[in-house]
């Protein structure tokens, strides 16, 4: 009764177990990353505060309130505001504009960064779970045949080097499959974390990405680098750079007084009480410095913008070269390799079992068929993760 009893409890907990794993495909792995990140969450407050202090591009400065005695008989209240030239509020405006731009393209660079952190993870998740399951059929079948060198070599039919042999390769799968458990938990929890899941996660069987990139000729290629978030950040930079020129130059431009102020008597009449003016840029040397340094920095952001464009080109020949020899070896395995290797282990498992091979060259024969079916599950991981580069470089994650 006591049996049955465990054996009902332990069904139960699997189940339960197994229902609260929740199977989540690639594309809402990412958006819930991309949802839940804090550091998307900052990028957008800071997006927020640049919008704020779109009101105060035009930031008058405080009028001037005096109480004098122009004729020295009686005081008089009088008021002042200067102001810049006009046009010197309306650049300031459109400076101010493209600081949200550039908040706003911080945003999707940390976007971008985010989803190709969560498109890596979920992948190396594909690829564990691909993993332990391989291991896991072959855990099976030499577990089985270690038992089975046992109970052979107890009866005398083979000697100790078979069964040393046969107990040596299975302790060694053995363990790679219980790191590769540990691995595929540990991605679980890691991808619980980041997309603020209150389940535990499951990926989707890994499966092959369908690519537009293969076989693109390998040049540099600036223009499929315009959409880099990166390369439009940098962008953005010179756009407020220049806007920074436009705005100096128009501070060199005469300012505008006016106010009240009676310095007549006190039946002076009110049309004359007023005053008007405008201020001089007589320190052309403040403004000329301003001016130059501001078209320095405009090189200097011109010139952040190629050496990326270079560095960025660099990598995505490297990854497009990347993908078309990851490319060959996955064909390799999926039209010979992969096939080769399924035939190799029933070939050799009807020699054992046929007395046509002992377990030592058994052993060996599978074990390099199944290293086969490894390499091709690591294949189809790196092909993906070269698509995954190419597209974080080029803008298109």
């Amino acid at each position: 009764m006591l049996k049955y009893s465990v054996i009902i409890f332990l069904s139960l907990l699997t189940a339960i177990v197994s229902y609260s794993q929740k199977i989540i495909s690639a594309a809402d792995a990412v958006n819930l990353a991309v949802k839940n990140s804090k550091n998307i969450s900052a990028a957008s407050l800071s997006v927020k505060q640049q919008q704020q202090l779109l009101n105060s591009a035009i930031n008058l400065p405080n009028p001037e309130l005096f109480l004098e005695a122009p004729t020295g008989n009686f005081y008089t209240p009088s008021i002042t505001q200067s102001i810049e030239f006009p046009t010197v509020y309306g650049k300031q405006y459109q400076l101010q504009k493209q600081y949200i731009g550039l908040a706003e393209k911080e945003k999707a660079l940390t976007e971008a960064e985010v989803k190709l952190q969560a498109g890596q993870l979920y992948l190396l998740l594909q690829y564990a779970d691909a993993l332990q399951k391989q291991l896991y059929g072959q855990d099976t079948v030499f577990e089985s045949i270690s038992k089975s060198a046992n109970r052979q070599f107890d009866a005398g039919q083979i000697d100790f080097l078979q069964k040393t042999f046969a107990e040596t390769q299975y302790g060694e799968i053995h363990i790679q499959y219980r790191q590769v458990q540990q691995n595929v938990n540990a991605l679980k929890s890691q991808l619980q974390f980041i997309t603020a899941s209150p389940d535990s996660l499951s990926a989707e069987p890994l499966n092959i990405f369908t690519s537009p990139f293969i076989d693109f000729e390998i040049y540099y290629d600036s223009a499929a680098l315009i959409t880099n978030p990166s390369v439009q950040l940098y962008k953005q930079t010179e756009n407020i750079n220049q806007k920074n020129i436009e705005l100096q130059k128009s501070k060199a431009l005469p300012g505008l007084a006016f106010g009240y102020f009676n310095q007549g008597e006190r039946s002076t009449p009110v049309s004359n009480r007023f005053r008007f003016g405008f201020t001089v840029p007589l320190w052309f040397w403040q403004y000329k410095s301003n001016i130059s340094a501001a078209k320095t920095s405009l090189q200097a952001a011109l010139q952040k913008t190629s050496g990326l464009q270079q560095q960025l080109s660099v990598q995505l020949i490297a990854a497009k070269s990347e993908l078309n020899a990851n490319a060959q070896t996955l064909k390799y395995y999926q039209t010979s390799g992969n096939i080769k290797a399924n035939e190799i282990i029933s070939t050799a498992k009807r020699f054992f079992d046929n007395g046509q091979s002992d377990f030592i060259n058994y052993l060996r024969t599978v074990n390099d068929a199944y290293a086969i079916q490894l390499k091709y599950i690591e294949a189809i991981k790196n092909y993906n993760q070269s698509i995954l580069t190419i597209q974080y470089l080029t803008g298109s994650l």
